[in-house]
């Protein structure tokens, strides 16, 4: 191969450079073998330190990095966020700043993607499966605080990960049931019942069966919690009484669904409880199902505590919410505590939680007790952001209104024990609307009295008038129909 003029003059230069290089080198080496030679004999013997000039040095200073926090939080079954955040009495460098700083702190651990957690602050997702990978990144950078998922949280979402992951339904307790046993039971049930039932509401049947009938129904409004509870306790009729516990004026109302869709329930086998003289403790044989106000479970306590039930369904649930106080008012006491002797119960409510998280802990804690902690303050701890407020007397309390990890909550509830759905995402399965004109046959006394009811809205009432208008009205003459 022929070599270039060009190959040939730049070869020539290196090896100038070089030899230039080299020579450079044993000048140096020679250098210092000279002092070395100048050196006293006496290695021992002490010299007079040099005078230091009162003119010091300009100190270079490097900006140290800034801290800042990140919030590791589960935000899908089997993923989890880290979102950086400020510390508290420290500049926050910045969203972007703290991003590229995790960028280069995670290098070695791919993200997902990209999101916005609930607080609408950018952050990144990884699978959980590289959890501990980037927990042990990040701990070892000391500007970065590192705010871990609670082990309890951690631990139960990736035992029901493998469900998501596989996409069929795996049980993981021991009140857990299999697919093959919930399509047993649902087979067991009339099926009238089974045909009125849409395919959402069947979805929240097998929902409470797979978890051995122990679930929060918290569907919106006028999506058929109730009808779905009904079928619920229908697999499990044979294991006992059922007690329903609801608001005083669903009392009927309930007594109504259950004769409907369980025809092997006859109006004899459902008990309405509306004062002492109604204690199923007088009947000589227990009913097959007991319908109960919140407020005569608490005055009928110990007899109901003295009762076998095999199902509970607590309507309404949401009025089982904790209390700022160290005990609960009376009326949940003694629904928390039926609840510890039941096997399988379903809460029902379109609000589980009316203003802030903390009001669910009771509810979720009858389903599934430690879930969320031991007691209520344990789980503020998690997932409240607790403060003490001072009130105008001077007193001090804790405020737990504000919640905190409320996505990660959220998929933790949904994995466990709570199934939720909206209206607006079931809409194509609803029946189409429905209006209905009905007559009402009146009197003209009830005429005549929505009248002057009226003229008081309006305003334009007067004594006079009214008193003509209640003195002409007839109390035994039909006047027609509305």
């Amino acid at each position: 191969m022929d070599v270039t003029e060009e190959q040939r003059k730049r070869a020539e230069a290196n090896r100038l450079a070089a030899l230039a290089k080299r020579k450079a080198i044993l000048e140096s080496s020679e250098l210092q073998q000279q002092q070395q030679q100048r050196l006293p004999q006496d290695p021992w013997k002490l010299y007079k330190c040099r005078k230091l000039s009162s003119e010091q040095p300009p100190i270079s200073k490097t900006p140290s990095p800034e801290n800042f926090r990140v919030r590791l939080e589960i935000c899908s079954p089997d993923s989890f966020s880290v979102a950086p955040g400020a510390v508290p009495g420290l500049a926050y460098p910045g969203e972007e700043e703290c991003l590229r700083g995790l960028s280069n702190c995670l290098s070695d651990v791919m993200p997902s993607h990209y999101t916005q957690n609930h607080g609408g602050r950018k952050a990144c997702v990884y699978k959980l499966r590289d959890y501990n990978s980037v927990l042990r990144c990040l701990k070892t950078w000391k500007s970065i605080e590192v705010e871990e998922i609670p082990w309890a949280t951690l631990n139960v979402i990736e035992r029901l990960s493998h469900s998501f992951i596989a996409g069929r339904w795996i049980p993981c307790r021991p009140e857990h049931l299999s697919d093959e046993k919930v399509d047993e039971l649902v087979g067991k049930l009339p099926k009238t019942l089974v045909d009125a039932l849409l395919p959402f509401q069947l979805e929240g049947v097998r929902f409470g069966l797979r978890r051995g009938g122990r679930c929060l129904i918290a569907d919106e409004m006028g999506l058929g919690k109730t009808l779905q509870a009904i079928a619920i306790a229908g697999c499990f009729m044979n294991e006992g009484s059922i007690l329903v516990v609801c608001p005083a004026v669903l009392r009927y109302s309930w007594a109504e669904e259950l004769e409907r869709w369980l025809p092997f329930c006859l109006p004899a086998d459902i008990h309405l409880v509306f004062g002492h003289r109604d204690n199923p403790a007088y009947v000589k044989t227990c009913p097959r199902v007991v319908v109960i106000s919140y407020t005569m479970l608490h005055r009928l306590r110990k007899s109901m505590l003295e009762q076998e039930w095999a199902f509970l369904i607590v309507d309404e649930s949401h009025h089982v919410r904790c209390s700022k106080k160290a005990s609960e008012p009376e009326e949940i006491k003694a629904v928390l505590d039926v609840a510890m002797k039941v096997k399988r119960i379903v809460l029902l409510s379109g609000t589980p939680s009316l203003s802030r998280p903390y009001d669910i802990f009771h509810q979720i804690h009858i389903l599934w007790p430690g879930l969320l902690g031991k007691n209520k303050y344990e789980f503020a701890k998690t997932y409240c952001a607790v403060k003490v407020v001072q009130r105008s007397q001077g007193k001090f309390y804790q405020d737990f209104s504000k919640g905190i990890r409320l996505e990660e909550l959220n998929v933790l509830l949904t994995q466990t024990v709570m199934i939720r759905r909206l209206k607006e995402r079931v809409l194509k399965q609803l029946p189409p609307k429905r209006r209905q004109i009905i007559r009402l046959l009146l009197k003209r006394s009830d005429i005549v009295s929505a009248k002057a009811a009226i003229r008081v809205v309006s305003g334009d009432s007067s004594e006079t008038s009214v008193a003509d208008d209640m003195n002409s009205q007839n109390l035994d003459e039909y006047d027609g129909t509305s």
